[in-house]
């Protein structure tokens, strides 16, 4: 080591004040020498990792650097395998694990990055990675080549800096420094920088001494090939080159692994070569080249025959083998065209590829060891089902799985793995081959995925063994889970965060489908928006819950453009359910927006006629509830309710109440059609029941709006006014739709503090004060209602002349404009609330609440006191309202308060709770 103190306190302070430092020069330039050195003076922990060929692949990327970065943050273990296996992309787990870091001060290294130029998506890995680092996290890129993602947006943010050739350039002292210590300290140090640009590898050889220096040296193109082949292997003998070039598939050599490649003298050679003067470490008896030096040693093997470089990678294939480098040897397999000994291998490894969502890896792998592939290469097979089902192709999963039961193998495929078996169930429910999922599921070896797939099972059978729900654990399972949690009606489930960031991201599409039925549409669209901007959607976001948004959202010509877009691609995948699905959506555009019963019961034919159309119960009930609701459009109401009773029954039953509120009401109206009102009001009772349990009326609204009379005729047998069908009522008006029964309105008085007045949750405002005066004094009556003679003394201190008779009459009117029809009533000389009006106020509330607490004992009787007590915290009882009533009224609300206050006190003496005493 050469100290550089000029370069490592400009890196230093680059480091200080930037997050991101690229270090971009060519090679020998010493990017990584100036890193090392300049990590020692900050005071913060170093990861370092120095990418090479075997890094390219983007999982295997991730979990080095998760691997580089728990040398010093231990509580990353395990992130990137656990976010890898719940499906998210690549990008999404870099952004993860450098969101993990959190406040950790730390200095991270990467070398080499220009490894990763020609591979797109481990570049995008690095620059996800970098996008989402952490303030107390500085990060170095060293790189031979400019980096493309720093010459794009990334530029423009104020932590960023870039050290470049000039840079990192020998100055004349330092060359002179440098050349001391190579023993050469006749050369000219500044002629020496003046002939190499000051760079470090050209300045410490001295190629540029040489006379027939130029590119091309030692007939190489690349200068510091040329370097090497001039200046470093040309003062070796024959066969000290031949050693170093044959062991460059090693990263380190030693004796006994040079001996493992089939070199007989390697000791000797090691022996004689740790006296020549090399680009390269020694670390005991072990050797380390330069990564350039290995580079180049690398490019002459490639040049040497092709079976001596076969027969090189075969040896080394076997050692990596014997160090347990699984991955790494399937890979020098197959450089060695030793397929047999590869599929070995990658039989065993496999699984782990697949596990990093490396799926390029995994289909070069299964594409060159198909000529070597036998029945008994089980995993093998269940990475081609893996790959099928990740790419949403059941077409070839269902090919894989009957190939497997035509060969005889598919039975001892499912016992080997519950994964696999359930796998295959899969691919088959997509079909609609439910024979074939029995048996699978019946030999399938037990375990979660087993049990999940089980559960799957609920949407097309009543088997009541595979009733049992599964539990959300983060993993890959969860995306089948929420499936079947959707199309029971447990929407609340879905809708509860997960308690990691990528159980998160795997359960976006689900959480959306359920906003969607809870009625959450500007969320829906939100979320939406945001995973169409983080990844490619998967097919059921893709092919219906899309639809599905738009169609809410009242966009019919984009609704249609994604309906017909998305079963392009539903009919490329080989998925007969979610075909038959889109049929379903497709009914539902033509009735909600045109009403068309025509073209929509074609559609609804389609899932009906199917071969396999029936195999599904959840789709034959959705089918079943649009096909009802067509049919009482054309008036058939005969043949609505037979079908709508069978979709009842199946839903009921199988407890798929997904679209349970919306049959239920369209067989109430179809029942009330045909005469039978005790049958429509259990109707009725089970569209309530079922949007209780999914925890929204948002369906029931719908199918209400549909036939508004259903409500009507409920509301009118309703004998209280604050019945859950009044409050359904109100929320369809409030969507425009008009009723032929009256509904109750609410109203709520704020008192305390200011003086408002909320109807049915939105607040209304009366143009003048007193109409405020006039509701609260007709709250706090017990009748709710006063002579005018009354409200003459209360509210003008009993003038009854003919301009105080001007003014109630001006509060009454005004008050009546902001209040729903019928809310304020007069009869003769009488003021009444209506009979369908449920008003609160903040001082009855008060008296209420202090009243229930002289039912209770201790500690709980003092927190509803001093939850009472809050309510006059706010303020004055209507303040900037003044009348001998209010003055009254505040009097005695502050007689209560008081007591309250002194009852509360002696509790908390009572209690020990001094202070607050």
């Amino acid at each position: 080591m050469i100290a550089r103190p000029r370069l490592e306190d400009q890196l230093a302070r680059l480091l200080r004040r930037n997050r991101i430092v690229c270090i971009c020069a060519t090679a020998g330039a010493g990017k990584t020498t100036a890193v090392a050195q300049t990590s020692h003076r900050l005071d913060m922990p170093t990861c370092w990792l120095s990418i090479d060929a075997t890094n390219v692949a983007p999982g295997r990327l991730l979990t080095y650097l998760e691997a580089a970065l728990v040398t010093e943050v231990p509580a990353l273990e395990g992130v990137v395998r656990a976010a890898l296996t719940a499906g998210l992309p690549h990008t999404e787990v870099a952004g993860i694990l450098a969101d993990s870091l959190e406040d950790t001060a730390l200095l991270f290294v990467l070398d080499n990055v220009e490894s990763l130029v020609a591979a797109p998506e481990s570049m995008a890995v690095i620059e996800a990675f970098v996008e989402y680092s952490q303030p107390n996290t500085r990060i170095v890129l060293i790189s031979r080549q400019d980096l493309t993602f720093v010459a794009g947006g990334i530029t423009r943010l104020p932590w960023l800096a870039v050290l470049g050739e000039e840079d990192l350039a020998f100055t004349a002292d330092e060359a002179a420094a440098a050349l001391s210590h190579a023993n050469s300290p006749a050369v000219d140090p500044v002629h020496a920088v003046a002939m190499t640009g000051g760079w470090a590898t050209g300045v410490l050889f001295e190629a540029w001494r040489s006379t027939d220096h130029a590119t091309g040296l030692g007939g190489e193109a690349d200068p510091l090939h040329g370097y090497l082949a001039t200046h470093i292997l040309g003062q070796l003998s024959e066969g000290e080159r031949d050693f170093l070039v044959c062991t460059a598939l090693l990263d380190e050599v030693t004796p006994a692994r040079a001996q493992a490649l089939g070199i007989s003298d390697a000791a000797a050679c090691m022996h004689g070569l740790r006296h020549k003067r090399l680009p390269a470490a020694w670390d005991g008896p072990a050797l380390r080249c330069h990564p350039r030096f290995r580079e180049y040693l690398l490019a002459l093997l490639h040049r040497q025959a092709t079976t001596v470089e076969r027969t090189l990678h075969a040896a080394h294939a076997r050692l990596l083998l014997d160090e347990e480098h699984l991955e790494e040897a399937v890979e020098e397999f197959l450089e060695a065209d030793e397929l047999d000994e590869a599929v070995t291998v990658a039989e065993q490894t496999i699984d782990a590829v697949l596990e990093r969502t490396d799926f390029v890896v995994a289909r070069r792998w299964l594409e060159r060891l198909a000529p070597a592939r036998r029945t008994e290469h089980i995993r093998l097979t269940g990475a081609e089902l893996m790959l099928a089902i990740s790419h949403e192709d059941y077409r070839r999963g269902v090919q894989i799985a009957d190939q497997l039961a035509a060969e005889g193998q598919r039975d001892k495929v499912a016992r080997s793995s519950s994964k696999l078996a359930s796998m295959i169930a899969w691919c088959y429910l997509h079909a609609g081959r439910l024979a074939d999922i029995r048996a699978v599921l019946a030999v399938g070896r037990p375990g979660v995925e087993l049990d999940a797939m089980r559960y799957c099972m609920t949407l097309v059978d009543d088997a009541p063994e595979c009733r049992t729900a599964g539990t959300l654990s983060g993993g890959p399972l969860d995306a089948l889970l929420m499936r079947v949690h959707y199309y029971r009606g447990n929407l609340t489930v879905l809708l509860d965060p997960p308690t990691s960031a990528w159980a998160v991201k795997a359960a976006e599409s689900w959480r959306l489908g359920a906003l969607l039925a809870m009625g959450h549409v500007d969320e829906a669209a939100a979320l939406y928006q945001t995973i169409c901007a983080a990844q490619d959607l998967g097919m059921w976001l893709y092919s219906l819950f899309s639809v599905e948004l738009l169609r809410q959202l009242g966009e019919p010509d984009r609704a249609w453009r994604a309906l017909l877009k998305g079963r392009e691609r539903l009919q490329a995948s080989g998925s007969v359910m979610l075909e038959l699905l889109s049929y379903i959506e497709e009914a539902a555009l033509e009735l909600r927006f045109d009403r068309d019963t025509a073209s929509a019961r074609v559609a609804l034919e389609r899932v009906r006629s199917h071969p396999v159309g029936q195999n599904y119960a959840f789709v034959a009930e959705q089918a079943a509830t649009w096909l009802g609701f067509a049919l009482l459009l054309d008036g058939d109401d005969h043949a609505a309710a037979q079908c709508l009773r069978r979709a009842i029954s199946g839903m009921q039953h199988g407890r798929r109440i997904l679209p349970l509120p919306a049959a239920a009401i369209y067989l109430a109206e179809a029942e009330w059609r045909l005469g039978n009102e005790e049958r429509s009001d259990h109707a009725t009772d089970w569209a309530v029941a079922a949007a209780e349990q999914q925890g929204s009326n948002h369906m029931l609204l719908e199918a209400l709006a549909d036939f508004p009379a259903v409500l009507s005729r409920r509301l009118d047998a309703e004998p209280n006014a604050d019945s859950p069908w009044h409050e359904l009522g109100r929320a369809l008006m409030s969507r425009g739709v008009r009723l032929g029964a009256p509904v109750a309105t609410t109203i709520q008085l704020t008192e305390f503090g200011r003086t408002a007045i909320d109807v049915n949750g939105s607040p209304v405002r009366p143009r003048i004060k007193k109409s405020y005066e006039l509701l609260a004094y007709l709250a706090n009556r017990r009748q709710q209602e006063a002579t005018k003679d009354e409200l003459q003394d209360a509210l003008f201190g009993g003038r009854h002349d003919e301009s105080s008779a001007a003014y109630l009459r001006q509060a009454l009117r005004k008050l009546r404009e902001v209040l729903p029809d019928n809310s304020v009533c007069v009869e003769d000389n009488r003021l009444r609330l209506g009979e369908h009006v449920l008003i609160g106020s903040e001082s009855g509330r008060l008296q209420s609440m202090v009243a229930q607490a002289s039912g209770l004992r201790g500690p709980d009787r003092l927190r509803a006191l001093s939850a009472a007590l809050s309510i006059p915290a706010a303020g004055e009882y209507l303040p900037e309202l003044n009348s001998p009533w209010i003055e009254h009224r505040r009097e005695q609300l502050a007689v209560l308060c008081l007591d309250t206050r002194c009852e509360a006190a002696e509790l908390a003496f009572r209690m020990g709770d001094f202070p607050r005493a």
